[in-house]
């Protein structure tokens, strides 16, 4: 986040809640205010695992099976604290958040081992519309 603030030109951590993201912000905030360096040209991204279905259950469930297969570990436990998952409605909630939380850049990675191209254009046609609105009107 130093690092960042003093001479990147942007942000995008992983396997962030929305919460620490925000924490994150204020961070490189601080750290480029004791810099003496202008921000308003460095990009804030969120790179977010996301698994939406009408059935929140089976995404969560999905999701859990993708993350623990790509990082070989059971992540149910903190599923809520590194990806978005569950209903349209969760999901854009979630992202939502991000978006008060400071990113102006949402980068989505479909959390599933099957169907990624299906999800990836539910959450372009149901879910990010719903995100863009909310944005839109801050």
């Amino acid at each position: 986040m130093r690092r960042a603030a003093r001479l990147g030109d942007g942000w995008m951590p992983y396997l962030y809640s929305a919460r620490r993201y925000a924490d994150s912000v204020a961070k490189i905030r601080r750290f480029a205010d004791a810099a003496g360096r202008d921000l308003s040209a460095f990009e804030w991204f969120a790179f977010v695992f996301v698994n939406v279905d009408d059935d929140a259950d089976r995404a969560r469930q999905a999701t859990t099976e993708f993350l623990g297969g790509t990082y070989r570990q059971d992540l149910g436990d903190m599923l809520d604290r590194v990806a978005i998952v569950g209903t349209p409605d969760d999901v854009a909630a979630g992202l939502r958040e991000f978006v008060r939380a400071g990113a102006r850049h949402l980068v989505l990675a479909p959390a599933t081992r099957a169907g990624a191209l299906d999800l990836a254009a539910h959450l372009a046609d149901v879910v990010l519309p719903r995100v863009a609105v909310a944005a839109a009107s801050r």
